[in-house]
């Protein structure tokens, strides 16, 4: 399928819309240069929506009632991705089409699994942890971790 035809857009946790291609652009009828200036709670019908899609991270597929900058509503099918940027911001990745303008290229409803990423606070290293509140703690790499405390890694390398 021609990827022209899907409506992309890229918003962060808080809302702001960071990015959407130009079918996107048209469906909700903005212009490519005033994306940034707005929040994807200027296109849901109900602001409770938006709650529940950002709250949710196993469901990968959504339907939802959007409005475009007019005011008139329909129902769209948004499917997601969820990854984190360079900086350790977690973005929500979307396809989106209108209900009943042909097929969806992208029908896979399979819960995602998400990863996330701090950063080592000595060398810079990325760190995988599990959730997105220990992004913002500070962390030490295996290799720093071995440099600052070798009684307590090696103890529970010791113990495995």
């Amino acid at each position: 399928m021609n990827t022209i035809d899907i409506a992309c857009f890229e918003v962060n946790v808080h809302g702001r819309l960071l990015s959407g291609n130009r079918r996107f652009c048209r469906m909700f009828g903005f212009e490519p240069s005033e994306l940034q200036w707005h929040y994807v709670t200027d296109l849901y019908r109900y602001v409770s929506d938006w709650e529940k899609f950002r709250r949710d991270t196993q469901t990968a597929s959504f339907t939802m009632r959007m409005k475009n900058r007019r005011g008139r509503s329909f129902d769209c099918c948004i499917v997601r991705e969820i990854y984190q940027d360079q900086d350790g911001e977690v973005i929500f990745r979307n396809t989106i089409h209108k209900i009943g303008e042909g097929r969806m290229p992208v029908t896979s409803t399979v819960p995602l699994s998400v990863v996330f990423i701090a950063k080592c606070s000595d060398c810079g290293a990325q760190i995988r942890v599990a959730s997105a509140p220990e992004t913002r703690f500070r962390m030490l790499c295996n290799q720093c971790a071995v440099k600052a405390f070798p009684e307590a890694f090696y103890r529970k390398s010791a113990q495995v």
